[in-house]
């Protein structure tokens, strides 16, 4: 389809003629089209179009669980095919969370996270991208909850740094990950406990026991009464749209299927930790990074702070245990990586706990702390709580990104 962007004259984005609309069919494809130029990686915009099809149809996304926005000029004219002049465009996907109270009742609640916030390069510097944030601020107060109730928070990652998004109420939340290189199996640490793969049959039980330890940690009362904890459900239907994303990539561009989702180790008495990955392809060889979706160690008096953001009984022989066991699998995304050629593992927000792990394996692993991408960020929409009332985000990992 030709690009409906012209040069007709622009409207200023303080216009009260600008509108926050959602895209019909043709338009969803036409700003696709426009913001292919960043996203489409190693993709032609074609098979760019064809992945974002696919991803449509997936659980996550259907039946209204992804929308398509478009900011628009309504005192203009359809400029091609009935499309209309799209200015600035951006998705929102539908994500089950979870909201806990300080006395540790907790509710679940209907969340969305914003991606492909993207302004053509033709209208840049003109204040459309920060107008249709403020509208779509506006619009997610009440977007798709129920009895209009109102939202209390939405999500969004940012590749421009820590201060945009902040500006609409956004706020930067703690974006480290550690790196860990491919390795072979002749290098692998002895010792460590033995891990079994997992595959997308093995999802549905994995995350439904995530989901029952998530709340039941996040049920125990808080530290503090000022502490309001939010996360968002690690499911299956989340899981699902990221393997999808890894499975359209790896046939089309490397004629293969990424059968293993993940690792599995026990380490006592049936306990176990796990974590849950995907592959993702970038423009580059050194763009294809493993990402860890989702760690989580169950069971024993040593949990996984990265799951529950609680307190940590660092009995010193299960705390030897859990690392082993969270090392072991994390030895096993190292030589994940390698099968597939890919430039290293990434792992967000690892607690104190998961980086001795990495170390174990890796002593040369660090905490990085990103400036520029993927920025993890949290608006909220209710009743602004106190100004010191602290908002936790619980399991901050690369499972809630979109």
């Amino acid at each position: 389809m030709p690009s409906a962007n012209t040069t007709a004259p622009l409207p200023d984005s303080t216009s009260p003629t600008l509108q926050l609309v959602q895209a019909d069919e043709a338009e969803m494809i036409e700003s696709s089209t426009i913001n292919a130029a960043s996203w489409r990686g190693p993709l032609h915009v074609d098979a760019y179009l064809e992945r974002e099809a696919h991803l449509r149809n997936t659980t996550l996304n259907r039946d209204g669980g992804i929308t398509y926005w478009i900011l628009i000029d309504t005192a203009a004219s359809p400029i091609l095919e009935g499309v209309r002049r799209i200015l600035a465009s951006c998705e929102t996907l539908r994500k089950r969370a979870l909201i806990s109270r300080s006395d540790g009742s907790v509710e679940e609640i209907i969340s969305h996270g914003i991606g492909s916030v993207y302004c053509n390069s033709n209208f840049r510097g003109r204040g459309y991208a920060q107008r249709m944030l403020a509208e779509l601020a506006k619009i997610l107060d009440t977007w798709q909850q129920k009895e209009r109730a109102g939202a209390h928070f939405t999500v969004l990652w940012s590749d421009i740094g820590k201060h945009f998004y902040a500006r609409f109420g956004w706020n930067v939340y703690p974006s480290t990950h550690i790196t860990l290189f491919p390795k072979s199996a002749r290098n692998c640490i002895h010792g460590l406990p033995k891990t079994s793969l997992l595959t997308a049959g093995d999802m549905e039980e994995l995350c439904r026991l995530d989901e029952a330890l998530l709340r039941s940690a996040m049920a125990k009362p808080a530290s503090s009464e000022k502490i309001l904890r939010v996360a968002l459900v690690p499911d299956t239907a989340t899981m699902q749209w990221h393997h999808a994303r890894e499975e359209f990539l790896g046939e089309r561009l490397h004629d293969r299927y990424p059968f293993t989702k993940g690792a599995s180790a026990e380490f006592e008495d049936g306990r176990r930790a796990w974590c849950i990955w995907t592959r993702t392809f970038g423009a580059t060889r050194d763009d294809d990074v493993l990402n860890i979706l989702r760690l989580v160690v169950h069971g024993g008096k040593v949990v996984d702070e990265q799951a529950t953001q609680v307190t940590v009984d660092r009995d010193q022989a299960e705390s030897k245990q859990v690392i082993a066991a969270v090392a072991a699998v994390l030895e096993q995304a190292q030589l994940e990586a390698t099968f597939w050629g890919m430039s290293c593992v990434q792992l967000w927000n690892p607690s104190p706990l998961t980086l001795e792990a990495a170390k174990k394996i890796e002593p040369s692993a660090i905490l990085v702390d990103r400036d520029d991408e993927s920025i993890p960020s949290l608006r909220w929409h209710k009743k602004v709580p106190p100004d010191d009332t602290e908002i936790e985000w619980v399991a901050n990992e690369k499972y809630a990104w979109c």
